[in-house]
């Protein structure tokens, strides 16, 4: 067994220790404080937000058009 290659356990062990670092470097930026948060400078409401359905023959999802 002088001509074995240990290609294959070296591409194991980079691929391995590649896979730590991206899993432990996902967990750091899920759970690191978000301490850059800006306030916008305008809010605008939400337009037609007082608009109703009523008397516009809409009756639902469900149907029963009049």
């Amino acid at each position: 067994m002088r001509n074995y290659s240990t290609r294959d356990k070296e591409k194991a062990i980079f691929a391995l220790v590649m896979g730590l670092i991206a899993i432990v470097l996902a967990a750091w930026l899920a759970f690191m404080p978000m301490e850059a948060r800006t306030e916008p400078d305008y809010v605008f409401p939400m337009v037609n937000q007082w608009i109703t359905w009523e008397g516009a023959g809409y009756s639902g999802i469900w149907g029963g058009a009049k």
